[in-house]
This record gives C-alpha cells, sequence and structure tokens, in this order.
C-alpha cells in the first residue's frame, strides 16, 4: 500500500510539473496569437511557481510578452501594466542569468536593444510633458543598456545632461557634459552649457577653460561667442568682450541683445559716443526694449551730471561757461526724457525709472509731470 501511495505521490508531482510547464506554453501560444492578456495571465503564473521560475525560457517569454504590452498600440493591452517596459527588461536580465547553456542569448540581446530604444522614447516623452527627472530616469537607462552591450549611447546621454540641467541636477548635468566632451560629441552646446553650470558654481576659470575648448572646435558658433563674452563681462575684461561682442555682430547684425551688451559695455569703458550709438541701434531693432531705453536715458543723464560738476566746480567769475554747461546739461536731460518715459511705459513699477524721471522734471520745472510721477511714487 506504501509503495501504491508513493507511486500515486509521484504522479501527482509530474502532473503538476507539467501543468506548470503548460502554461509557458499556454502563454508563447497566446503572444503567438496577438492574446497579450491571457498571455499576461499565464506567465505571471509561470514565473512564480518554483518548477517553472528558474527555467530562462520562462523568463525570455515573460520578457516578450511585457515587451510586447510595452509596443502594443491597443490601448486595453497597453493598460495591462503601465511599467511593462520596465519589467520586460528585468526579465531579460534574468533569462540571462539562468541561461547558462546560452539558448537564448542572441534572441535576448536583440530584445534588450529595443528595450534600449524603448527607455530612449519614453524619456522623450517625458521630455515633452516637462517631467524633467523622469526623463533622465529613462534616457539614462538606455544609456546603460547601450553601455552593457558594448555600446555608447551618445544622443541618449546628451539629452539625460540637458534633462539633468532642467531639472536641478546640475552636479549630474556637469558629469554628462564633461563625460560627452571626452566622447568627442559632436555638440557645441555641451561646451555652452557646461560653461553655464560652472558659472553658477563660481568656477569662472573652468568655465572659460571649456568654452575656449569648445570655440577651438567649433569657432564660428554664436552661442559658444556669447558664453566666452559674458565670462570676461563677469570679470571685467572689457576689451576682450568687446572684441568678441564685434565678432558676434558680425554673424547676427540683427540682434538688439547684442547691441545692448556693446552699448553697456562701451558705458562701461567710459565711451559715450559709440555706448549711445549702440544703445539707439538696439532700441530701432526692438522698440519695447526696456533696459536699452532706460540704459540710453541713464546715459544721457549720466552725461549731465558730469557737466554739471564740472560747471560747479567753476570759479564764480566764470558765469557765461557756467551758463553754457548748464544748458547742455539741460539739453542732455531734455534728451534722456523720451527714453526713460518709453522705460516707465513699458515697467511702470520701476522705482529706479520713476525717481530718476522726478528728479529731470524737478530739475525742468516740468509741474504736471512731475506731480503724474509723484502720484506715482505715492509721495
Amino acid at each position: 500500500m506504501r509503495r501504491i501511495a508513493v507511486s500515486i505521490l509521484l504522479v501527482m508531482a509530474i502532473a503538476g510539473a507539467n501543468a506548470q510547464s503548460s502554461m509557458v506554453v499556454s502563454a508563447f501560444n497566446y503572444l503567438k496569437y496577438g492574446k497579450l492578456d491571457k498571455a499576461k495571465d499565464a506567465i505571471d503564473k509561470a514565473v512564480v511557481h518554483p518548477k517553472t521560475m528558474e527555467e530562462p525560457k520562462t523568463w525570455f517569454y515573460f520578457g516578450n510578452i511585457y515587451l510586447s504590452i510595452q509596443l502594443s498600440e491597443d490601448e486595453k493591452f497597453k493598460a495591462l501594466d503601465p511599467e511593462a517596459l520596465e519589467k520586460a527588461y528585468d526579465a531579460y536580465q534574468k533569462a540571462i542569468k539562468f541561461d547558462t547553456d546560452k539558448e537564448f542569448s542572441s534572441d535576448i540581446n536583440d530584445r534588450i536593444l529595443v528595450c534600449a530604444e524603448q527607455f530612449y522614447n519614453k524619456g522623450v516623452i517625458k521630455y515633452n510633458e516637462e517631467k524633467y527627472a523622469e526623463a533622465v530616469k529613462s534616457f539614462d537607462q538606455s544609456v546603460l543598456i547601450n553601455s552593457g552591450l558594448g555600446k555608447i549611447d551618445s544622443l541618449a546621454t546628451f539629452n539625460a545632461a540637458l534633462c539633468a540641467e532642467l531639472s536641478g541636477g546640475a552636479k549630474d548635468a556637469k558629469a554628462k557634459y564633461i563625460q560627452l566632451i571626452e566622447w568627442n560629441y559632436n555638440q557645441p552646446a555641451i561646451y555652452s552649457s557646461l560653461c553655464e553650470i560652472l558659472k553658477a558654481e563660481g568656477d569662472t576659470a573652468q568655465a572659460l577653460n571649456f568654452v575656449k575648448m569648445g570655440r577651438k572646435r567649433y569657432p564660428e558658433n554664436f552661442n559658444l561667442i556669447i558664453s566666452e563674452t559674458n565670462i570676461y563681462l563677469a570679470t571685467g575684461e572689457k576689451d576682450k568682450a568687446l572684441e568678441l561682442l564685434k565678432l558676434a555682430l558680425t554673424q547676427d547684425d540683427k540682434n538688439p541683445t547684442i547691441f545692448f551688451a556693446v552699448g553697456t559695455n562701451y558705458d562701461q569703458m567710459g565711451n559715450f559716443e559709440e555706448a549711445e550709438k549702440a544703445y539707439l541701434q538696439a532700441i530701432n531693432l526692438k522698440a519695447d526694449y526696456f533696459d536699452a531705453n532706460y540704459n540710453l536715458g541713464a546715459l544721457y543723464v549720466n552725461r549731465a551730471i558730469e557737466i554739471m560738476d564740472k560747471a560747479n566746480a567753476l570759479p564764480l567769475n566764470e558765469e557765461k561757461q557756467y551758463s553754457q554747461l548748464k544748458l547742455d546739461a539741460d539739453a542732455l536731460l531734455i534728451k534722456s526724457l523720451p527714453y526713460l518715459e518709453r522705460a516707465d511705459e513699458l515697467q511702470p513699477n520701476d522705482q529706479y525709472t520713476m525717481r530718476t524721471l522726478k528728479d529731470i522734471y524737478t530739475r525742468l520745472s516740468m509741474v504736471e509731470k512731475l506731480k503724474g510721477i509723484n502720484e506715482k511714487l505715492g509721495n
């Protein structure tokens, strides 16, 4: 009787094992005929059963089914698992682990490459949705998979760096940009982006090193010219900044921002005439350019102040020269008004503009305008 009982138990065990193996076969067949919901149910059971959970075929089919869910255009199937891609990739990794005879090795590698493409596409979708931190993870996964297969995914690395920067991960972005430079990646933006990160960190020396490296490779790139210019402006190297701004103008003489930067540079260098010309050109190109209007008005006001300081320093007997200098100063104040008033229209709450206008209206005895600006200032 005992032998009969043992035999019955053995038959039951074999039947159980066959049942689980049949689950793997069923999953394969359901996948073959596009019944992804049933294929998923079958393979989900197979991967948790002790008899089939360490079989490479089980995990290979699991990966294929979940990858098919990821790739499906049928919303009913896509909704089966929002993490189908991640689970497919993990399944292929387990299939590799258990596939000691390399039976599925070639097919797995082909499908892992498809996973990498899908992670890249997922990163693009997250980027377009402005979910930059999530995009970084997807692009990083594409990089990781390709790296495991001996491939360099420089495009995904670049996109991951960009998204890391946009999501506030400057440290991560910096490391990725440096890696891209080491790979000699053909994209000038990596140098200008890295420059901005280093400047924000206060490392202008390194920022300049990398931007010069970029300009050596892309000497005519406009953004790199501007990046190098901004470093010189920040460090007070006005002559070098001006040289590059002139170069930038040869590439884009319709850019009001460049003319404004040229004007600011000449302004700081004390070159009144050239600053005036540059500010005027910026305004001609962009009439509603607040900064250019304000700076040009301020340029005239500051020159008027210089003239009045000179007049006030004259001996008391130089009345004629004093009167002439006062007229010259007042003429400059009058000249400043259209630009400062335009600036006030563009940014009505700017305190500096309103206080400057108040001083001019007071000086020129413009009673009605003084009354209006006082009301705006709450005086």
